[in-house]
């Protein structure tokens, strides 16, 4: 019998499902989203995909899924209504945090709303001093008062977090027991299983988060696994986490807050998959949907993990992939400010009442009315399964925008369109040229439903050379999700001067966080054989505030080890804030652990059919360029093969997703069925419009 393994990922608009079988064989379908309850739309794509293949539901041997249930509980502000219990003295912590002023000119800029009203945070009778010495031992029956005062108050969730825990969590876990007696089943987050790392702020904000959307990840993750059991789906279901790797569904619902960045993960990792297999090792991605813009490095082949963040104002401590996120999609409305100045998002028609085309009842132009209008979206979507209404988008352009500006309609939504693309720039430079990265170096490697549509021309603005388009890039995220291996990440704090290292300490407390690792992955049944470890060290000079995560081999530490992490250390300082000081002495504060379960990836991303160099278009049509209308070749991707070239401007339409090539610009076919695009520079496509190419 047949067996696919799904990869399942949940966008604002669309919700995107991968199968693939044992022999490598890939199959794709797209559907739109149900973000009432992200479920059905999951069960929706799952069964679209198996009627397509009439295969049973027998066959799916591993359902691997990226989700935003933790991330649209934040951005949403309806999660539970969380308390915090902390030591006495320092419940305002959470409000104080850094005191940083993000917009430092701005005198009306806010700091984002607590998740835990002041009445909710509750102090509890017991310290722990940095050493881990308990000076104070907790007063348990005090605490199980305040416990059934906050029920009594409605608290739907709890966040224990006491000062210096990561140095000993004796008085934590006395906490967590106490009230497990009071209450058994109650959600409760608890900092020193959470983040067992120093900064009290930081660790307690992130257990807060925790607290915060557990109860809603908890539940959707039960909906799922009942949708999927009741439709006899019944293999395992696996959650993408922030960092790239994978989870249980079990696991997820505990420390839902590692799944914060679940949704954008996945096209990174597929995009790092893709790297080691082409000669494209240094690659920008860019995942454009229907309501944001994820934006990610790939460098040397493999993908940045940082372990802190901020989301949605809320600093965060965590391992994830390093991602820039930006209000701007395919969902993006456009609209004029007080000014009369053209803007675009970052509010979203989302996949309810989505664009105007859709004819689902949205009313105000969005940027895939705009680019419907200019004829680079045809009148069909999801392979014609979906019709748009061209007339309405003109009319909602026009009667919005274009008669208020004393405007064409196309001269708008080409004014859309360059705005949109101005905001994606800046969100590239903020993850490139900001962090000392040429972005001149590096490929273009747009997905999403929305990317290949924009990638030309954000290429051309950035001096990118080539664009790599992926097969099916409306379905690349969830294609990630199949090459993601199993992961957990393990941190302990050892913040000492290099003067008072312990190297036979450090090799102590690393082969402690392998042991927890271990038991971990023999929990999934992850084979031991398959487990890769990878160490790595938080250094900073004597002094500093911050610190940079430098990889550690995996050999014993010792001096020479040290010496070589700290001339690692020393030119990933100069990188990153352009300057190193080699003479001052070195601080280590934190050491981490990743286990990596490897997965199986022969067959993945089969090579294609060879073709000659020609390819012929199914029609040709005027599409809006520079300022004109111009006869354009429209291409089926299904139907081009390894080798075929042809020259913009062209439109190459696939299932879930359109490419927009711009006059000059060169396409070719590798053998892996990518379209690589080379981009000519402004001067050249600008001659091209005037030769009428």
């Amino acid at each position: 019998m047949l067996k696919l393994k799904l990869g399942v990922d949940v966008g604002g608009t669309f919700t995107d499902v991968v199968g693939i079988t044992g022999e490598g064989k890939v199959y794709f379908a797209k559907t739109p989203s149900t973000p009432q309850d992200q479920s059905i739309g999951v069960l929706n794509g799952i069964k679209m995909l198996l009627d397509s293949l009439d295969a049973p539901a027998e066959c799916v041997s591993g359902v691997a899924h990226g989700t935003t249930v933790a991330t649209n509980t934040l951005l949403e502000r309806n999660g539970a209504v969380t308390a915090l219990i902390t030591t006495e003295g320092f419940r305002d912590v959470l409000h104080i945090g850094r005191q940083s002023r993000p917009e430092l000119y701005d005198l009306h800029a806010r700091k984002p709303e607590s998740l835990v009203p002041r009445y909710l945070r509750r102090e509890a009778e017991e310290r722990v001093d940095y050493t881990g010495t308990v000076l104070v031992k907790l007063n348990i029956e005090e605490l199980k008062k305040t416990v059934k005062e906050l029920i009594d108050d409605g608290v739907e969730s709890i966040a224990i977090c006491f000062l210096h825990s990561y140095a000993n969590h004796e008085n934590e876990k006395k906490a967590l027991a106490a009230i497990r007696e009071t209450v058994p089943d109650f959600p409760v987050s608890v900092s020193s299983d959470i983040l067992p790392e120093f900064r009290e702020f930081e660790r307690m904000n992130t257990t807060v988060l925790n607290a915060y959307v557990q109860p809603r990840m908890q539940k959707y993750v039960s909906q799922l696994r009942g949708r999927l059991d009741d439709n006899g789906i019944t293999a395992p279901l696996t959650i993408m986490q922030s960092s790239g790797g994978m989870m249980t569904d079990q696991v997820a619902a505990s420390r839902s807050v590692n799944t914060l960045l679940s949704g954008p993960a996945g096209g990174v990792l597929a995009a790092e998959f893709l790297a080691n297999i082409t000669p494209y090792r240094n690659i920008i991605t860019g995942d454009l949907g229907g309501t944001s813009f994820d934006v990610g490095v790939v460098q040397n082949g493999s993908i940045g993990i940082t372990g802190e963040g901020v989301i949605e104002g809320f600093p965060v401590k965590f391992p994830h992939i390093d991602i820039t996120t930006i209000g701007a999609g395919g969902g993006s409305l456009a609209w004029l400010d007080a000014g009369g100045a053209l803007r675009v998002g970052p509010r979203s028609a989302g996949a309810v009442p989505g664009p105007v085309c859709y004819g689902k009842g949205g009313t105000e132009p969005a940027v895939t009315d705009a680019h419907v209008v200019l004829g680079r979206v045809g009148g069909r979507l999801l392979g014609g399964k979906m019709k748009l209404d061209v007339n309405a988008a003109r009319a909602a352009i026009k009667e919005k925008l274009a008669d208020r500006l004393g405007m064409t309609v196309e001269e708008v939504a080409e004014g859309i369109l360059r705005v949109a693309n101005a905001n994606m720039v800046r969100a590239i430079r903020v993850m490139t040229v900001e962090k000392g990265i040429d972005p001149r170096k590096f490929v273009l490697l747009p997905y999403g439903g929305a990317g290949a549509l924009h990638a030309v021309e954000l290429a051309r603005s950035l001096e990118i050379g080539t664009v790599v388009v992926p097969i099916a890039p409306g379905n690349f995220s969830a294609f990630g999700l199949l090459v993601a291996p199993i992961r957990y990440d393990e941190v302990c704090t050892y913040h000492k001067h290099e003067k008072d290292i312990s190297f036979e300490r450090m090799e102590e407390l690393f082969c402690q966080m392998e042991e927890t690792a271990r038991a971990e992955m023999k929990r999934d049944n992850v084979e031991e054989s398959a487990v890769r470890f990878e160490r790595k060290v938080d250094i900073r000079y004597y002094g500093q505030a911050y610190e940079l995560t430098i990889t550690v081999p995996n050999l014993p530490v010792d001096q020479k080890v040290f010496a070589g992490l700290a001339e690692d250390f020393s030119q990933a300082h100069e990188q990153a804030y352009g300057f190193k000081k080699e003479q001052d002495p070195l601080e280590l504060v934190s050491l981490r652990l990743s286990a990596v379960g490897q997965a199986d990836h022969n067959g993945l991303y089969a090579k294609g059919i060879h073709g000659d160099t020609n390819a012929e278009p199914e029609e040709v049509r005027k599409v809006y360029f520079m300022g004109k209308w111009m006869k354009t070749s429209i291409y089926n991707r299904s139907l081009l093969k390894s080798g075929n070239s042809f020259a913009g401007p062209a439109i190459i339409e696939d299932t879930g997703a359109t490419s927009v090539i711009g006059p000059g610009d060169v396409v070719t076919v590798d053998e892996r069925l990518n379209l690589i695009v080379k981009v000519a520079d402004n001067a050249a496509c600008q001659a091209a419009v005037e030769a009428g190419r």
